[in-house]
């Protein structure tokens, strides 16, 4: 039975207390990551790629802080694991077959309720976003994001253990839809008509999900002044999702989600396609954006501003 996308401390405090986490179908995942510079692609390759042991025997910043601190019973699934540096993505996503070698070694079976939460920002939401978008993705929609993460479990004084749990492997399976991620490709090839897909942003809610400072050039952008004239992509429109979280760090309910996405020239009943830097932040958007409605078609571009950056700069040539 599918299960809510989002839920409470107090359900999962439930779930830890009656002991149902890695029983009865349940996993919880701690999506903990502390961004660092890009891995040289060639070399990643080389060395790392799909080579799990290695890659998650590898120390980090997220590791460490997860081995000190989380929900019993939660695995922590690595975002530098479960996608590798491209040459164009930093981010980028592995063949089906490799991703779900992966999730099975997190000890994630076929049918699990999947839990996902962080401690970043945004509520600590932000990579369990980018989680759930990989899940749904690969085919798994049973899949749920805690609200407010682990701050919120911390703010609720509710239980947290220092012990890595080792699952045996899961039998959990990818049944890949690469529709739901929009390609560079498909946003820059030309039409029949001349025009590419973002020429056509009047019949498309392109929604870039960055701060609207950084939307608007009014600080860092993170991308390179050397290489684009602008801060985004003419005819995006920005809904910034640190603005869908609440002072508590919890999302806003869906009525809120809409009324603001609306206010920023979110157009009913057109496709939507979230971008935002590295695809992390509109993970969060399109999340956000599926509690309003299940049914909108939503797509993401991965690559986003980046891969963008890189191969098409000209087309970043907004700046207000």
């Amino acid at each position: 039975m599918s299960q809510k996308r989002l839920v409470d401390c107090q359900w999962l405090a439930d779930q830890v207390t009656k002991g149902a986490v890695n029983q009865e179908g349940l996993r919880v995942l701690d999506c903990t990551f502390k961004p660092g510079p890009k891995l040289d692609p060639t070399e990643f390759k080389s060395t790392y790629y799909g080579q799990w042991e290695k890659l998650m025997e590898k120390p980090s910043e997220h590791t460490i802080d997860f081995s000190k601190s989380h929900i019993p019973g939660a695995v922590h699934a690595n975002i530098d694991v479960a996608m590798y540096p491209g040459d164009t993505e930093r981010f980028a996503l592995y063949p089906p077959q490799l991703f779900e070698e992966y999730i099975q070694r997190l000890g994630v079976n076929q049918g699990d309720h999947i839990v996902l939460y962080d401690r970043g920002m945004n509520g600590g939401m932000m990579f369990a976003a980018k989680f759930w978008w990989l899940f749904k993705t690969y085919g798994h929609d049973n899949v749920s994001i805690l609200n407010g993460g682990f701050h919120a479990w911390q703010k609720g004084n509710n239980p947290v253990s220092s012990e890595v749990v080792q699952l045996p492997k899961g039998d959990w399976k990818a049944n890949l839809r690469s529709g739901l991620n929009v390609t560079f490709e498909e946003l820059t090839t030309k039409q029949e008509d001349g025009r590419d897909l973002i020429d056509k942003a009047d019949e498309v809610n392109f929604l870039d999900a960055r701060k609207k400072e950084q939307f608007h050039g009014e600080e860092e952008t993170g991308l390179n002044p050397k290489t684009v004239n602008g801060s985004h992509i003419p005819g995006f429109i920005n809904v910034p999702v640190n603005q869908l979280v609440d002072s508590n760090g919890l999302l806003k309910s869906p009525a809120d989600i809409k009324a603001f996405a609306s206010s920023k020239g979110f157009r009913e009943g057109k496709p939507i396609i979230t971008c935002c830097n590295l695809g992390i932040q509109a993970s969060l958007l399109t999340f956000a954006l599926s509690l309003v409605d299940e049914q909108y078609p939503l797509r993401l571009y991965n690559g986003s501003l980046k891969e963008m950056e890189i191969r098409a700069p000209q087309r970043i040539s907004a700046k207000e």
